[in-house]
């Protein structure tokens, strides 16, 4: 019984020391050491999970898990803005009409602005509204307004407040500057812009009422290279223009 006891005793702290043993050393290390590959290792480990960086612009890939994310973020393109573009070109001052009869050919034909006849409204001179410094001729929508004589265009307007759609042409005439003023045209019915040649009786646009008028019609107004306007009708009658 006595050897019995200290063999139980003996079988017992071994069993206790490899408890402890088992619970408390890695399990690496009871790995034999030709089962372990630090290569393989590191392969497997970066197999799993990759990022590469490429240049800027391009974007980047990422690889996770058997699918791939491609990430690109593009360079911004400015919108590019529209031009300023006025509606009015050329201008019919003094200066204009100097410049524009220097550039003409002498006129030698003349024509009616509207050489079917009209009728006229307001004539040159003072009037309720203030000085008038033209004439209204009166006519039917869309009947063609002609160029008095041959001249080169100074001025033009799509729209031109007031005056509405308008042109201004410059004329030679014995060597002195004379320039046409044409307003109220139809919308976009203008066949001439600044700096075409026109000759006389050549249609220039349709007779309308755009700008401020109550009814169709040209108001028509002649003026020099000091931009004075002055009553064209005289002017008209001695060039057999009235």
């Amino acid at each position: 019984m006595k050897y019995q006891g200290q063999l139980l005793g003996v079988l017992a702290m071994t069993f206790v020391v490899g408890v402890a043993v088992a619970t408390s050393v890695p399990a690496a290390s009871l790995t034999s050491a030709g089962s372990f590959d630090p290569q393989q290792f590191s392969a497997e480990a970066g197999a799993a999970q990759s990022f590469s960086s490429e240049d800027e612009g391009a974007g980047a890939s990422v690889a996770r898990d058997g699918y791939v994310v491609h990430t690109f973020t593009p360079t911004p393109t400015p919108t590019p803005k529209p031009a300023a573009v006025s509606s009015n070109q050329g201008g019919y001052g003094g200066a204009q009409c100097q410049a524009g009869a220097d550039a003409a050919v002498e006129s030698a034909a003349f024509s009616p602005v509207y050489p079917d006849g009209y009728r006229m409204s307001d004539p040159f001179g003072p009037r309720a509204e203030g000085f008038h410094k033209g004439v209204d001729m009166l006519n039917g929508p869309g009947v063609p307004v002609h160029a008095i004589a041959d001249g080169v265009v100074i001025a033009a307007s799509g729209n031109g407040g007031t005056g509405g759609v308008y042109l201004s042409i410059a004329h030679k005439v014995a060597g002195v500057a004379v320039c046409s003023m044409y307003m109220h045209f139809q919308d976009s019915s203008l066949t001439v812009g600044v700096g075409d040649t026109v000759a006389a009786g050549q249609v220039i646009g349709l007779t309308g009422r755009t700008g401020n008028a109550t009814t169709e019609h040209c108001h028509f107004e002649l003026y020099g290279a000091d931009g004075v306007r002055y009553d064209p009708m005289p002017f008209l009658a001695e060039h057999g223009a009235a």
